[in-house]
């Protein structure tokens, strides 16, 4: 070999060296930084009962109270399979002479009592049973990765059939989600769901898994390169997780719906931002309605207005 081919070598090679060590570094940042702690299981949250953020003492204080209602109540654990193969748990309280049931999917590294522990209570102490499930890689469920709805839409289905198998499908069902599960339970409406799923009420959702991980990525986490972080995020969900960030959408799950939809939102919230609800509710084609809660951060408008969310809850779904 001359001189002058290895002297081309290292030339090549250094900055070849120095730009591969930089991918390696960046694809780790965004690993570490971005993938981990947002799609994959979080112990830290899942086992969570309590709801602090954004909370005066007094709202958390009734969060807990209703929580140790929950706990003392006659309720049972109860399971599907998913579509998978995970077994995803749920709790179920049923009420005396029920006149429907109630099924409650909580947010993102969440839990079912942490954000709807006041609801649970209100539903039942109106004569419905209540059903609320851990999400798929959250708490007592199985699972390892978050995908943002796409594959948890496919549990919502089988959470709606197992309440039937249940209650039998004579009374109604109602479906409600929060954030994350909000726009899951949106997109699940693409399904065949079962005749007596009466309405569904949706607060505080995104419209895409893509949609709300650029705004989370670009605006909350400043993310540098954020496209380029982007993309290879969405290497790591389609390789690690069987699921890419644009594969499915609430507008897909709105499409052919023809049930009621109560959409929710703060108009204060600054993580999801309001306009998704307010694309949703535009793309809605059946009946539905906007309730807006002023000055109201994200996901605690029952906290904000519960009168006004129980109003609305019980006007809308023609709750009795």
């Amino acid at each position: 070999m001359s001189n002058e081919t290895k002297s081309l070598i290292k030339q090549i090679s250094l900055p070849l060296s120095i730009f591969l060590a930089l991918f390696i570094i960046f694809f780790l940042f965004v690993y570490f930084g971005f993938f981990k702690p947002n799609f994959t299981r979080s112990a830290g949250y899942s086992e969570k009962t309590e709801l602090e953020h954004f909370l005066t003492k007094e709202n958390m204080d009734k969060n807990r109270a209703d929580t140790e209602w929950f706990y003392s109540q006659n309720y049972e654990e109860i399971s599907v399979e998913s579509f998978d193969g995970l077994k995803l748990v749920a709790y179920n309280l049923p009420a005396q002479k029920a006149k429907g049931t109630w099924l409650l999917i909580h947010g993102h590294q969440s839990s079912p009592l942490r954000e709807f522990a006041g609801l649970a209570k209100f539903f039942h102490e109106l004569g419905y049973n209540v059903v609320l499930p851990y999400q798929r890689a959250h708490g007592k469920s199985e699972g390892k990765y978050i995908t943002f709805g796409v594959k948890e839409r496919y549990d919502v289905r089988d959470w709606l059939l197992k309440v039937n198998e249940i209650y039998g499908n004579e009374k109604p069902v109602y479906l409600e989600g929060i954030s994350m599960g909000s726009s899951t339970v949106l997109m699940s409406l693409s399904f065949d769901l079962p005749s007596n799923l009466k309405a569904v009420v949706a607060d505080s959702g995104f419209t895409s898994p893509y949609e709300i991980i650029w705004k989370v990525a670009r605006k909350d986490k400043h993310i540098p390169l954020v496209r380029l972080a982007i993309g290879f995020g969405n290497f790591m969900a389609k390789n690690f997780a069987d699921f890419e960030f644009d594969e499915y959408d609430t507008f897909k799950g709105l499409r052919y719906n023809k049930r009621p939809v109560l959409f929710i939102h703060g108009t204060a919230d600054d993580f999801v931002p309001i306009e998704m609800t307010i694309s949703n509710f535009q793309y809605c084609t059946s009946e539905k309605y906007m309730f807006l809660v002023e000055n109201c951060p994200h996901a605690i408008a029952y906290f904000i207005d519960e009168e006004g969310y129980h109003k609305n809850l019980v006007d809308f779904c023609n709750l009795k």
